[in-house]
């Protein structure tokens, strides 16, 4: 269903041109009468690209696991904007670090113990890391971000084995960037992606065969069609951790909502408030199973309340 690049050859040499075949239609055979009919897929006219970033976290509470995904995206004409918001918001926390030198992981800065032992954050206090995160939070509500996040969670047990778990991950990586590319499409943007990667490499992108497995291969769903609206979107790229601004945003969001999980199972106060960081769209399941998506200030604690111990 994704538009192909045409391949021409000129004095033995392979091209790939500019333009792209788009599909405006397709046939499907009814399995009932075995009639042929023709489905109009949506076109849309390309006027803007922008980026996203995503970043993952994982908490688990007896017996308990959230996964979750957040995407955090821009107008390119506005990434400049971003990128000098958190190299001032890093310059202020450390003065005498350069703000390329260190990069913002939220675990090991909220943490006591993980702080103390950091090379750069050991000589932060409490104190520091409160007064960082609320200037953090202005930054995200001042930057009109397009924010989204994905949580599925499940029973972490002796029977949930790494396949299951795999599966989880892969449906709620492929959920989020599905329904960024349908709102970006319907805006007619084409979004790039860029997610931190797994995998430790000096490389500046890491190939992910999971990822890029579930990907394309929904490429070829009719859906992928009536999302991607004709545009044409490149496949999200890991590259390392923290590279970019964004990404450091998008751990950020992740670390708030995993924490906000974390602290609602033991029954405690939530110390950073989801609704701090302005509209994000949610997506999570109900207690029927089913997914739900919301776009709001604060989070849909109540909506979402499925667990499940068997995605199959």
């Amino acid at each position: 269903m994704a538009p192909v690049k045409p391949k021409y050859e000129k004095k033995g040499v392979e091209y790939t041109g500019q333009k792209r075949w788009i599909l405006h239609q397709v046939t499907q055979e009814c399995p009932g009468c075995k009639l042929k009919v023709l489905i109009e897929l949506p076109v849309n006219k390309l006027r803007s690209k922008g980026s996203l970033f995503g970043d993952d976290a994982e908490r688990t509470f007896q017996g308990k696991t959230v996964k979750i995904y957040s995407l955090i995206g821009l107008d390119q004409s506005l990434l400049a904007g971003l990128e000098k918001a958190v190299r001032g918001l890093k310059k202020d926390l450390l003065p005498s670090i350069p703000p390329e030198q260190w990069k913002i992981h939220m675990k090991d800065l909220w943490a006591g113990g993980n702080r103390y032992k950091h090379p750069v954050f050991s000589i932060l206090e409490k104190e520091d890391i409160d007064n960082f995160i609320k200037q953090f939070l202005v930054i995200i509500r001042k930057q009109n971000l397009f924010i989204y996040n994905i949580a599925t969670t499940y029973l972490h047990d002796k029977e949930t084995c790494k396949r299951k778990q795999n599966l989880y991950r892969a449906e709620a990586y492929l959920l989020l960037v599905l329904n960024a590319i349908d709102e970006w499409t319907s805006k007619n943007a084409q979004p790039t992606i860029y997610f931190d990667s797994e995998k430790r490499s000096k490389a500046s992108e890491t190939v992910h065969g999971w990822a890029r497995n579930v990907f394309k291969g929904n490429q070829y769903a009719l859906l992928y069609g009536f999302l991607s609206k004709g545009i044409e979107i490149p496949e999200p790229k890991f590259v390392p951790p923290a590279s970019h601004p964004g990404l450091e945003v998008a751990d950020f969001v992740s670390f708030v909502i995993a924490r906000y999980y974390f602290r609602k199972w033991q029954g405690k106060s939530i110390e950073i408030k989801p609704e701090e960081m302005g509209l994000v769209t949610y997506l999570g399941y109900d207690n029927k199973g089913d997914l739900l998506g919301k776009r709001q200030q604060g989070y849909p604690w109540d909506q979402f309340k499925w667990i499940s111990s068997d995605l199959i």
